[in-house]
């Protein structure tokens, strides 16, 4: 399977640049996710890695040889489409076997190639079903099996769990995840939701606006992410972040949170008369469950409940503390409470995240603290 290396790609669409400048190494027998919000350019950049578009600027290198002018058929690449764009009149059996009998391969080699690939992917029973008559994890098998079914070296799957329903998408990203050791194929997973990003770790590269923000792994994304947007969508819950005045005190800085103040030494990371301080909702602690795990360097503020959101055992807390938005509190277990009940809540500073106005990744607040 080839190392994909792609090299100042650039692309336009209505006049708009869409892609700007890619220059990403996705490495052989890798399951890649490519991450970022709608209309950041995931699509347009997966179609040009399939061949189904030819960048205006660039070249893309399939182990070092280049395949900018090749279609899908000659770099061997499948793409499966959000919408799984199975033929609607066809059966399973047929969806499948369709890019086979393209290939004019005998009847024989087709079907066992289509029964091979339906086992392994578990949905031999649902052969002679049409799509309408197929649950959408089913569909999702169909479509990946007739990508797998004629030896692609590469599957770009483009938002493939976004019509699935929890549980189907929490087996199928596990199906995809054996499906990638067994066969060993590369897998570029385009995907808006950061969960598939904190399943499938040791590859993520981040996209927003057409541009390569950040590339890495999830544990460098999620505790150095290069910008205010990287560190708000990588992770589970959407990170709390407030705008902060910086005063000086003696020795010391004073960051003005709104919600009170957190003190930091004078270091030559913080400048400027404004900051950013981003704590994540699984860094904050409610008081009355036994206090902060930690001790000292701690930050502790009041508020009034607005929403007690139970997410299977789960809870976000949103928290009303006067500030333009809640502060949101993830809770590792159900924890009812009513609309405008106080609670005070706790976390670390070395847990915080900083900022500069202009949303650049300054550091961690233990970075500063020691």
């Amino acid at each position: 399977m080839p190392t994909i290396k792609l090299i100042n790609i650039c692309k336009r669409s209505n006049g708009s640049l869409i892609l700007k400048n890619i220059n990403l190494e996705i490495p052989n027998k890798s399951l890649y996710v490519v991450l970022g919000p709608p209309r950041s350019g995931k699509s347009a950049l997966g179609r040009i890695i399939a061949g189904l578009d030819t960048p205006d600027a660039g070249r893309i290198l399939f182990d070092d040889k280049d395949v900018t002018d090749l279609g899908p058929v000659e770099r061997n690449v499948s793409m499966v489409f959000q919408d799984f764009a199975l033929y609607p009149h066809l059966t399973a059996f047929d969806n499948i076997a369709s890019p086979l009998r393209k290939l004019k391969l005998p009847k024989e080699e087709i079907r066992k190639r289509v029964l091979e690939v339906a086992e392994y992917l578990k949905i031999s029973q649902r052969l002679t079903h049409y799509p309408s008559e197929l649950s959408g994890g089913e569909k999702q098998r169909v479509a990946i099996a007739r990508a797998l079914v004629k030896g692609a070296q590469i599957i770009i799957l483009d938002e493939p769990f976004l019509r699935l329903d929890l549980k189907v998408r929490e087996d199928m990203r596990a199906e995809l995840h054996r499906l990638q050791k067994d066969v060993g194929v590369n897998v570029i997973l385009l995907s808006s939701d950061p969960m598939d990003a904190m399943a499938f770790p040791e590859n993520i590269a981040f996209m927003q606006g057409g541009e390569l923000v950040q590339v890495g792994n999830l544990i460098e994304l999620y505790e150095n992410p290069k910008n205010i947007s990287v560190a708000r969508y990588v992770g589970m819950i959407e990170m709390n972040v407030i705008q902060a005045k910086i005063a000086r005190k003696n020795d010391k800085r004073i960051l003005d949170t709104g919600i009170g103040e957190i003190t930091l030494p004078i270091t030559p990371q913080l400048s400027g008369s404004e900051i950013l301080v981003g704590i994540r909702p699984e860094h904050i602690h409610i008081g009355e469950e036994g206090g902060h795990p930690y001790a000292g360097n701690i930050f502790t503020f009041e508020g009034r409940v607005k929403i007690s959101e139970v997410i299977g055992s789960e809870t976000i807390i949103h928290l009303d503390v006067g500030l333009a938005e809640p502060i949101r509190i993830l809770i590792p277990t159900i924890y009812k409470k009513n609309p405008g009940e106080v609670l005070r809540a706790t976390f670390n500073i070395k847990d915080v995240y900083l900022f500069n106005a202009n949303g650049q990744f300054i550091c961690r607040g233990g970075s500063i603290l020691g």
